[in-house]
């Protein structure tokens, strides 16, 4: 669980958790509170109640994170990717520093070099 890139969350997309919140059809308020309180403190000292909405509510975010997958500017839908994004790349991720899983990212700058290339020709 990364609770590093929870961090990022709360600092720079907090409308992930109010979103999480809604779908799961609990207080936005308190999802956020209970966010803000495992990263200063930890998981293990969250109540079982408070952890019930952590695991609902907020673990998906930072566990086991889907690659949002890779559309060609030329493509009119998007390549659906089953990879899970590393544990260890989800603060840049967050951060909006890498947008996909390793292939992804190679397919990204692998087709802007084809672009670059051939309009530089």
């Amino acid at each position: 669980m990364n609770l590093a890139a929870l961090d990022v969350i709360i600092d720079n997309n907090v409308e992930m958790l109010e979103s999480s919140a809604r779908e799961n059809k609990v207080d936005e308020t308190t999802i956020v509170g209970i966010a803000k309180y495992a990263v200063s403190n930890g998981y293990d000292k969250l109540s079982i109640a408070q952890k019930y909405h952590f695991d609902n509510c907020i673990k998906p975010l930072i566990e086991e994170v889907q690659c949002p997958g890779y559309t060609h500017e030329c493509d009119e839908y998007q390549r659906d990717c089953t990879n899970i994004l590393d544990d260890d790349d989800l603060v840049e991720y967050y951060q909006n520093a890498r947008d996909y899983c390793d292939s992804c990212e190679a397919q990204a700058s692998a087709d802007a070099h084809s672009k670059e290339s051939f309009f530089r020709d």
